[in-house]
């Protein structure tokens, strides 16, 4: 499966860059309805959300579709309640730490991971296809709850809410969820963990980076699987893959290839940088408008991660890693890392 590892450049932006930009990116949300379409991954937050930073973000990003790979906390029902309720089209997937508790669903009351659900609704695309006519966008999700690997996790949750008891009964979900998108929709698979097949040392995109001695692929097998059946006989084009869990920054130093391009031209995107957000020093706020500095007595900013990616006329033609200032009211992209141009 595993074909090209693309290596990112990354590039640090001027105050007038950082203005073109915006300008660009406005632009392209007015163009998404007629060929151009801008999708923002936002990866594993692990409780590093505040909902009006984040908005403030997204605002500058103007994406048309904001995916979610999951794990927002340890049963965080108010993280997913905030996720809930920005102003823009998404898809969520709940990823291992979303059932960190919760083993099996209660009968007496409802427990975090329903209220999470609930909150949701049908934005949670768990072995559901989520169709958006308006930019041709079709998600389909994958296994909640994934902690990776062979290991099914969460059997109970997964078997009382979606009747799926293992690996391949999970495979077969997801194809058949895909099954019937519509031919004219680019096909996105989100789920929280990545597919088998993409390597197994430390550093690949599903590599157990916490085991020295070898190594080894954490990716999910089911995904794989629903992969390959959709790809016989070429029932649906998969032409992007979207999940987390398999954090950037690496257990003992170093960090993760976040991208591959699979031998069939099939992307596979890791977009869980944690942490993703940092906090901005004094230098750093001065630094992002030489013409007008900022104070240091004003109000202390945060850059905050996501994932770009471009598509055009039915292909990904550019993804990057992108890291948004917020300070009060300011907003700007203060770095990019390039992980993906096509041609």
């Amino acid at each position: 499966m595993l074909s090209t590892c693309f290596h990112a450049r990354t590039v640090f932006w001027t105050s007038n860059s950082c203005r073109r930009w915006k300008r660009n990116l406005c632009y392209s949300s007015m163009a998404a309805s007629s060929s151009s379409v801008r999708i923002v991954v936002v990866g594993d937050v692990h409780d590093c959300w505040n909902f009006e930073q984040d908005s403030k973000a997204l605002q500058f990003l103007q994406p048309d579709l904001v995916l979610f790979t999951g794990d927002f906390g340890e049963e965080n029902l108010e993280v997913v309640r905030s996720v809930a309720n920005i102003e823009f089209a998404k898809a969520v997937i709940l990823g291992n730490h979303d059932s960190w508790y919760t083993k099996r669903f209660s009968i007496s009351e409802k427990d975090k991971v329903q209220l999470q659900l609930e909150c949701l609704g049908k934005e949670h695309v768990a072995y559901e296809r989520l169709d958006l006519p308006l930019i041709k966008v079709s998600v389909v999700g994958g296994r909640p709850f994934s902690h990776g690997g062979k290991p099914v996790f969460r059997k109970q949750l997964l078997s009382a809410r979606y009747g799926v008891k293992d690996m391949d009964g999970s495979a077969k979900r997801i194809q058949k969820a895909a099954v019937g998108t519509p031919e004219d929709h680019f096909l996105i698979l989100l789920a929280h963990n990545g597919p088998t097949g993409l390597g197994s040392d430390l550093n690949d995109i599903c590599g157990k980076d916490w085991e020295l001695d070898g190594g080894g692929d954490h990716g999910d097998p089911d995904l794989e699987c629903a992969i390959s059946l959709l790809k016989e006989n070429n029932q649906v084009s998969v032409p992007l893959v979207v999940f987390g869990h398999m954090h950037k920054e690496l257990a003992h130093g170093g960090f993760r290839k976040m991208i591959v391009v699979g031998t069939d031209n099939t992307i596979y995107l890791n977009g869980a940088i944690v942490p993703r957000v940092k906090n901005l020093g004094d230098d750093d706020r001065r630094n992002l408008d030489n013409e007008s500095p900022l104070s240091s007595l004003e109000a202390k900013g945060t850059a905050r991660a996501f994932t770009l990616v471009e598509l055009s006329k039915g292909r990904v033609t550019r993804v990057a890693e992108s890291w948004v200032s917020v300070v009060e009211d300011r907003t700007t992209l203060i770095e990019e890392q390039i992980l993906f141009e096509g041609n």
